[in-house]
């Protein structure tokens, strides 16, 4: 049965009966909607509504479904029963495409839940890098997450959608109507499409990788590029033998930007007990550090250890002690022995003036876990190497058992999270650090200065910044490009098959439905492309996590933007002046 003969004997009829669409529709129980469509040639009524149809437009059974009137008063019984077959062959035909059509979209939904799957997992990989996060695993395979082993999650994250996407093109192209509209025949153009699908990707690969580069460095540039810091007097010229007020220290101590500290205090000493008066028995130099690197050039693997200790008893409050190998030899001392310190502590009677002075502190006993031969291994910074090194808060420990005031010679270390600098010399602002002042000299030895070697760290992280803000600013023209691409690409490839569309629409499929055919299509195409785009990408330029996910799902989406709009185009051109154009 012609669909097109068959709505124009429906409408003729009804017409004739004085009845609209609507009342026709509710006498047969059935929307206005649907008698639209017969009457349209896009659809035809089901086998059980042809009888009270037939009784509604006041026409015979066999008229109705040979769509138009019968001339003379009989018919064939071979005729009729061909008519009535192909009614029925129809029906069926419509039942079926209802079903299949039904197949189409769960298939195409899933083909849109695996391109939105990879897209939310690229935004969520990217949101979560960028908040210093760990990003939510979607998928993971035996030992790694998913962006680790890249090549694998393409792959069948690709081969499902491309799968569900050939499975609704078959189905759609099961349909009578629509069975010549093949991308075999058109060998040249789906591969060109597929060839420009992957070339975009990879562009925008390369584009996406850059920025992830860049963004890389720059959270890596606080180990390439360490931010040193240390305490000086207020004029910047000495940073040892200085006095570091203890509320500096204990900030120090409890700052989160405070990396690898370095401390020390100086004190003098005598072995055993200091007569007053003979200053000869207070003769040994005793330096207090909170790690061996304090110490210079000296390292762990300079000292010889008594058994089990090492270094890391600088960081506690044990009473031990590394002795000069000098000492250590002249006293006839032995590893594990324990000595009798007496420490004095320097201090001043006016802050501003450097005349230094003794009193004593505390007299100890430290065991000697280690020695080492100080000669000529000593910071230049120091003038004089000590005799004996202690742990620094074991010192700091006596001036608080003393009620005595406790001051550090020096202190230095590494700013931890380099990225924040404002944040942190806020907070040294706050702490009570000033800024070093060289042009305003300062007599008295007071450490109250900071001096921060941030110069060349925040020279090249601007530089960083400056590139990345650069590069993401062109990122909404860059996808406004590749709908551009999509949008010409499409109008040049598929302007000799206007022929094919002209025919989809003589056979009574509306302006959307010839729209929903080509749109598959090229869906399948573009889906091929861009999975086969991404897995390349990854391949030559390696994996940048959600950047490599998100390269194909927005190519994705932004070309078949692109593609919609001139597939939309080239379907508004008129049946006759396509067919005509062609021929």
């Amino acid at each position: 049965m012609d669909n097109i003969k068959f709505g124009r004997f429906i409408r003729e009829s009804r017409q004739g009966k004085g009845m609209t669409q609507k009342q026709l529709a509710e006498q047969i129980h059935v929307s206005d909607k649907a008698v639209s469509k017969w009457e349209n040639g896009a659809g035809f009524p089901d086998i059980k509504i042809l009888e009270p149809l037939a009784e509604c437009l006041g026409v015979s059974l066999l008229e109705l479904m040979q769509g138009e009137r019968m001339k003379g008063s009989a018919i064939d019984t071979r005729e009729a029963e061909q008519v009535v077959a192909d009614t029925i062959s129809q029906s069926k035909q419509a039942q079926e495409w209802k079903r299949r059509m039904w197949k189409v979209k769960l298939l195409l939904g899933a083909c849109s839940c695996g391109i939105l799957y990879l897209i939310c997992v690229g935004i969520c990989y990217l949101a979560g890098q960028k908040s210093g996060t760990v990003p939510m695993n979607f998928w993971k395979g035996q030992n790694n997450a998913w962006y680790e082993n890249p090549v694998f999650f393409y792959v069948w994250a690709g081969i499902l959608v491309i799968l569900c996407g050939v499975g609704a093109v078959y189905l759609l192209w099961k349909n009578e109507s629509i069975r010549e509209i093949k991308i075999g025949r058109h060998k040249v153009k789906s591969i060109l499409t597929i060839l420009m699908d992957m070339l975009v990707v990879f562009l925008l690969h390369t584009y996406l990788s850059n920025i992830a580069n860049n963004e890389q460095q720059l959270a890596m540039l606080p180990q390439a590029i360490p931010v040193n810091a240390y305490i000086t007097t207020a004029d910047g010229s000495r940073q040892s033998g200085i006095f570091i007020r203890d509320k500096l220290v204990q900030g120090l101590l409890d700052s989160s930007y405070v990396d690898k500290l370095q401390m020390d205090v100086r004190l003098k000493a005598g072995i055993d007990r200091v007569i007053p008066g003979q200053w000869n028995t207070l003769n040994l130099y005793l330096e207090g550090v909170n790690c061996i690197e304090t110490l210079g050039v000296i390292k762990e693997s300079d000292v010889v250890w008594n058994t089990g200790e090492d270094a890391s008893f600088l960081q506690g409050t044990e009473a031990k002690c590394i002795v000069s190998k000098k000492l250590f030899d002249r006293k006839g001392w032995k590893l594990g022995d324990k000595v009798t310190l007496c420490q004095w502590y320097y201090y001043r009677e006016d802050e501003s003036n450097a005349e230094l002075f003794a009193n004593p502190l505390q007299t100890m006993k430290y065991e000697i876990a280690g020695y080492v031969d100080m000669m000529g291994k000593w910071d230049e910074r120091f003038v004089v190497p000590p005799d004996v090194i202690v742990p620094f808060h074991v010192v700091r420990k006596c001036y608080a058992q003393e009620g005595i005031p406790f001051f550090a010679s020096s202190a230095s270390f590494q700013v931890s999270n380099t990225l924040s600098l404002n944040a942190f010399k806020q907070e040294m602002k706050d702490l009570g650090f000033r800024s070093v002042a060289p042009t305003v000299p300062d007599r008295s030895i007071n450490g109250v200065a900071l001096n921060v070697n941030d110069a060349s760290f925040i020279s090249t992280a601007e530089h960083l910044r400056q590139v990345i803000d650069t590069v993401r600013a062109f990122f909404p023209f860059l996808l406004l490009l590749i709908v551009g691409v999509g949008y010409l690409i499409t109008l040049l490839l598929l302007q000799s098959r206007k022929s094919e569309m002209a025919l989809l629409r003589s056979i009574g499929l509306n302006r959307r439905k010839c729209f929903h055919v080509f749109f598959v299509d090229q869906l399948t195409l573009v889906i091929t492309g861009v999975v086969a785009g991404s897995v390349l990408s990854v391949l030559i330029q390696g994996n940048y996590g959600g950047s490599s996910a998100l390269a194909g799902g927005l190519v994705g989406i932004c070309y078949l933007a692109g593609n919609s709009l001139a597939l939309w185009k080239l379907l508004g051109v008129s049946v006759m002046e396509a067919l005509f154009v062609e021929g």
